[in-house]
């Protein structure tokens, strides 16, 4: 009698988390050399929802950011919930305050501790509690940044990074590799049964 070896095979899917990296900088990279005249709005659309994939890690980076003279000015900067989408700037007329007050969280009050250093970055690293208003605000897709600056800071460019997170992706198996695989078991079963008669 010829003795049959039948070999079942399991084809397992490794499906892993996706990492994915992305850099926004505004239409102005400089925004205008944020004048202190104006309070400006910076709305991007992420081209994704934070409730699929959230946001691990988030940097605000402002180049070679100086203010144009020694004194105790402030950079307000802000994460906001709602922002028309783009690059906007209006007229505050201020010379002081805080234009976004109440609107969103305020990520930084910053103050240029050395006009003539002209080469510095400001770099805003977000923390869990940052991280975690991000991911609500951009669980529609959107976010926006609300800049006001009580003087004028001069800069080379700003940008915003982020890395996110997409889970791995859940694997059901399908009817028929369910039906495939009881068959196999039904014929080993019966192979063992009838070897041992």
């Amino acid at each position: 009698m010829k003795k049959g070896v039948i070999i079942l095979s399991t084809v397992v899917l490794l499906t892993g988390a996706v990492w994915a990296d992305a850099v926004f900088v505004p239409p102005v990279p400089d925004v205008f050399d944020l004048d202190h005249y104006y309070a400006y709005t910076w709305g991007m659309d992420l081209g994704f929802s934070t409730a699929d994939q959230p946001i691990v890690e988030a940097v605000l980076t402002f180049t070679d950011i100086h203010n144009w003279r020694v004194e105790n000015d402030h950079l307000y900067v802000h994460l906001l919930d709602e922002s028309p989408l783009g690059l906007k700037r209006r007229w505050d007329g201020q010379g002081g305050g805080d234009y976004f007050s109440g609107k969103g969280i305020l990520l930084i009050d910053w103050n240029d501790p050395e006009e003539w250093n002209k080469t510095k970055d400001l770099v805003i690293s977000f923390n869990a509690d940052q991280l975690a208003a991000l991911n609500a605000y951009g669980s529609n897709g959107k976010i926006g940044f609300g800049l006001d600056p009580d003087c004028h800071y001069y800069n080379k460019g700003i940008s915003f990074s982020i890395r996110t997170y997409m889970p791995p992706a859940t694997v059901v198996p399908a009817p028929a590799a369910v039906m495939l695989s009881s068959i196999g078991l039904v014929l080993v079963g019966w192979l063992r049964t009838r070897k041992s008669l």
